[in-house]
């Protein structure tokens, strides 16, 4: 009987060792899957924010000042900035400075940034693109000028269309006279018949 019950013992310790050896297996596969989901869901968030133009809190309107010292690197403002709370990512603004060709243009001093910009926006802010001091105005929409607009009407007469043709024609009239003389007097004949 003590043959049959070490027997036993061995298949269960067999059955037991089989099982533990399939489950840590299982758990390894497992390990080796979400590492490379979360290897493949960092670099994708990467390249978005390196391509893609975001900001780091677009609700945060709040402005923290930033020391930009002379002849730094690339790596220490984006350092800067992402110690100052103003970008998500230190390493996506390296990217973008070094993409964009724009670590020499780069301007020593203090800025006012706001994590509600891009990095779009940071970049021109910190190359001297725009000063945050300073108000940008939009210009107003001006009328666009249609072929029946009085202002648009040119005077076809001897003397010449508009102002006398093209930018740097130098047509005199025959008679040496003004030429904006001539089209007003033929204006004004035609007007008096």
């Amino acid at each position: 009987m003590s043959d049959s019950r070490r027997i036993k013992a061995f298949k269960t310790e067999k059955r037991l060792r089989v099982a533990l050896y399939y489950s840590f297996q299982l758990f390894v596969d497992v390990l080796i899957i979400l590492i490379f989901i979360k290897a493949f869901s960092t670099s994708f968030n990467f390249a978005h924010d390196v391509f893609a133009d975001s900001a780091k809190d677009v609700k945060d309107r709040s402005f923290v000042t930033v020391v930009l010292l002379p002849d730094s690197s690339a790596e220490t403002i984006s350092a800067a900035l992402y110690d100052a709370g103003v970008i998500r990512n230190k390493y996506v603004m390296m990217a973008k400075i070094k993409l964009n060709e724009v670590g020499g243009k780069i301007k020593a001093g203090t800025y006012q940034l706001s994590p509600s910009m891009k990095y779009s926006e940071v970049i021109n802010i910190i190359t001297g693109g725009v000063s945050t001091n300073q108000e940008i105005k939009v210009p107003e929409k001006k009328d666009t000028a249609t072929i029946t607009d009085a202002t648009q009407i040119h005077d076809n007469s001897d003397v010449g269309a508009g102002d006398g043709g093209a930018e740097g024609d130098d047509f005199v009239p025959e008679d040496g006279g003004d030429m904006n003389e001539g089209a007003g007097e033929a204006g004004a004949g035609e007007a008096g018949e």
